[in-house]
């Protein structure tokens, strides 16, 4: 028989009632179990504990921490002492300093630290840069994300959750990926009134090659979607494009030569694609380049925090 892999979610929020566990029970050999502190013990809907500590010390093959932005970094420091393997929801700290930290733990006991940005593991993102040619084709990238929750002050402040602290990620992740190096980044940024927190933001980083920019906020209308520009051609992702769905099928758009042509590319899923390769590199116990985008994004949010 078969031992499964037992992952425990910290959290039982509407994200993960509404994406995560419909992705995660699609993976063979899982045995999901989470812990809220709001929910009822109920083995039947999953819900086997109601204390995070507990719940870490039951010793789980893998621990996605999908609670509060503030809770992030005191949840997965306990996990990684524990000698449990870690995925976090983004951001995975509130800074550089907490984040080198982690980083720092989870080498020591030669464990899995892992941030869930996950748009990427969607195969629409692999099949567009295909079709622009390659990555090295594209030239220029732009993004638009605003999410219309206005937030109340105390809130983002018992939470740590505002725009650049929830969106920065985003910016992070598609910097990373499709900049190698020398590269430049501007930041400007709009603040709720009389605070220092931000509602909104737009980054522009170039270096000789390539360029993007992106805006991000939480105030605006709901929009999310982001284009590719190579020399001749531009490919879009006119909605959903920081969530894709994970059941239907994905629209892109390619303009060339002044005529647009639109393509249904085939349903995928980001969350499950994510959580099969943490699973792929746990067997490994090669964790060597999540230490290394975990720390590139994170010096990047750094960045953008202080500029």
């Amino acid at each position: 028989m078969i031992k499964k892999t037992k992952i425990l979610i910290l959290g039982n929020s509407s994200f993960v009632q509404r994406r995560v566990l419909k992705s995660l029970k699609k993976i063979k050999d899982l045995e999901i179990i989470l812990c809220s502190k709001t929910s009822k013990i109920d083995k039947k809907n999953l819900v086997f504990f109601n204390n995070y500590k507990k719940a870490i010390r039951s010793s789980p093959s893998l621990i996605y921490i999908s609670l509060i932005n503030k809770l992030h970094y005191k949840y997965a420091k306990f996990a990684l002492e524990n000698k449990c393997n870690v995925v976090v929801d983004k951001p995975i700290a509130k800074n550089l300093l907490l984040t080198k930290q982690l980083i720092k733990i989870a080498k020591k006991n030669k464990l899995l630290l892992a941030e869930a940005t996950l748009f990427n593991y969607h195969n629409v993102y692999k099949k567009i840069i295909k079709s622009m040619g390659g990555i090295n084709k594209i030239t220029h990238i732009q993004s638009n994300f605003n999410i219309p929750i206005i937030k109340k002050v105390h809130n983002i402040k018992n939470r740590d959750d505002d725009a650049l602290m929830d969106m920065s990620p985003y910016a992070a992740a598609i910097i990373r990926i499709f900049f190698k190096k020398d590269y430049q980044i501007d930041v400007n940024k709009l603040t709720y009134k009389d605070t220092r927190y931000i509602k909104s933001f737009s980054v522009f980083c170039k270096n000789k090659k390539k360029s993007y920019f992106g805006n991000f906020g939480s105030e605006q209308e709901y929009i999310s979607e982001i284009r590719f520009f190579s020399n001749n051609k531009i490919a879009s992702i006119n909605h959903q494009a920081f969530a894709l769905p994970n059941n239907n099928k994905v629209p892109v758009y390619f303009k060339e030569k002044n005529k647009t042509k639109s393509i249904n590319f085939s349903k995928d899923d980001s969350i499950k694609n994510f959580f099969k390769e943490c699973m792929r590199v746990i067997k490994l116990k090669k964790y060597d380049m999540y230490y290394k985008n975990i720390l590139i994004d994170a010096k990047i949010r750094e960045e953008l925090r202080l500029k």
